[in-house]
């Protein structure tokens, strides 16, 4: 661990959001804002993007992490160098994950590299014995951070029934050490 340095930036990302005094389900799409706003985090990206989570986006996330690497990717056109994008996940025992189907599933809407795109896409799926990546990080240039509790999944987070869970972003020498800890 590392004593760091940074700021909160806007509120928390509480998910259900406006319910944790209520006993009933919140209506669908009241969480449909937590993929924009993770996917407005990830197209800031200038240089260098670490995501880290349990499991490969799907659904709404993974539509939204489509859009930012589509920003990304336009971006990379004047970009004097590439654009640096590396996911990790967990490789949970009885849930592997196929990385080239996850890059296949991410960038079958870009344009291609032949367009001028510079864009390069790193995805891997992590488990030692019963040990596996769980951390929920997104660390864009060194600047942006957020982390903490949530995943990348439709069915735990925007359907009926969804699990309660917190995030929040950060500015600063913090967003270095995410990046450090997906090293």
């Amino acid at each position: 661990w590392n004593v760091t340095s940074g700021k909160i930036i806007g509120a928390v990302d509480d998910t259900p959001k406006n319910v944790w005094d209520k006993t009933s389900d919140p209506n669908l799409n009241n969480d449909d804002w937590f993929p924009e706003k993770i996917a407005d985090i990830i197209s800031r990206t200038e240089a260098w993007c670490d995501v880290l989570s349990l499991g490969p986006p799907d659904g709404k996330f993974l539509v939204a992490f489509k859009s930012a690497l589509l920003k990304i990717a336009e971006r990379s056109k004047t970009a004097e160098k590439p654009i640096i994008v590396r996911m990790l996940f967990g490789n949970i025992a009885g849930m592997p994950v196929n990385c080239s189907a996850v890059i296949k599933a991410l960038t079958n809407d870009l344009p291609k590299d032949d367009d001028g795109v510079k864009l390069h896409l790193w995805v891997g799926a992590w488990r030692r014995g019963f040990s596996w990546n769980h951390a929920k990080i997104i660390a864009v240039d060194g600047v942006y951070l957020h982390t903490g509790g949530h995943n990348l999944w439709d069915k735990h987070y925007l359907d009926t029934n969804p699990v309660h869970d917190l995030s929040f972003e950060l500015e600063g020498r913090v967003a270095r050490d995410g990046h450090r800890f997906a090293n």
